[in-house]
């Protein structure tokens, strides 16, 4: 049975969803099977304890503190750990190609890592941006959540207007669906969930300061 080549673009509609409103959710990014393969790794990861507790802030002032972030972490490197990572590493790569060409910009790599988020943790509201870097420049969320429900919980909420943080979107974490928004422009947070809730968690990055 033939299948369709993954290429890890989007549609031109989607980017331009992206360049008017800053955010764009987009369903079926992976074949089901892939996005299955990647959360079990996660899972095996989390299982075996190699997975570590993500903290705030970076490098030295990187500290850990529950009550603001409860997820387990993982980083993937360029290459990937595993085929399916490498799968996944290489989409990304062609999806920066193409926000390079759409967006006129220099986006230079991609960090990603996967999350762990166990029943009833959350991550409060914040910017993907450390203070004083902006890098950072693309969030990419990709979900790998197994036949998740509404009533499990676990939303990203994405506070879409700066001036009014009673503006937001929920974002149901179904599997498959990927976010892309601009990493210093929506703060956002992850609700607490009734189940294990695991993504892969990733920025485009650039060393310039503008976005577009």
């Amino acid at each position: 049975m033939h299948k369709t080549p993954i290429t890890g673009l989007v549609s031109d509609c989607q980017l331009e969803t992206l360049a008017h409103q800053g955010f764009t959710v987009i369903d079926n990014y992976l074949p089901s099977d892939l996005v299955q393969q990647l959360r079990q790794q996660a899972l095996n990861l989390r299982k075996k304890g190699i997975m570590r507790q993500a903290g705030i802030g970076k490098s030295d002032n990187n500290k850990i503190i529950s009550e603001i972030r409860g997820d387990s972490i993982f980083w993937l490197d360029n290459a990937g750990h595993s085929i399916e990572q490498s799968k996944y590493i290489t989409c990304m790569q062609a999806l920066q190609e193409q926000l390079n060409r759409y967006f006129f910009l220099s986006l230079a790599e991609f960090e990603c890592h996967f999350a762990v988020y166990d029943p009833g943790t959350y991550y409060l509201k914040h910017l993907d941006q450390f203070k004083g870097q902006q890098e950072r420049q693309i969030s990419a969320v990709l979900y790998l959540n197994d036949d998740w429900q509404s009533s499990d919980g676990g939303e990203l909420r994405l506070y879409i207007d700066k001036r009014d943080h009673s503006k937001h979107l929920d974002v149901s974490p179904v599997g498959g669906r990927l976010v892309l928004f601009q990493s210093g422009e929506f703060y956002h947070e992850v609700l607490s969930a009734k189940r294990a809730r695991v993504s892969l968690t990733g920025w485009f990055r650039t060393r310039t300061l503008e976005l577009w």
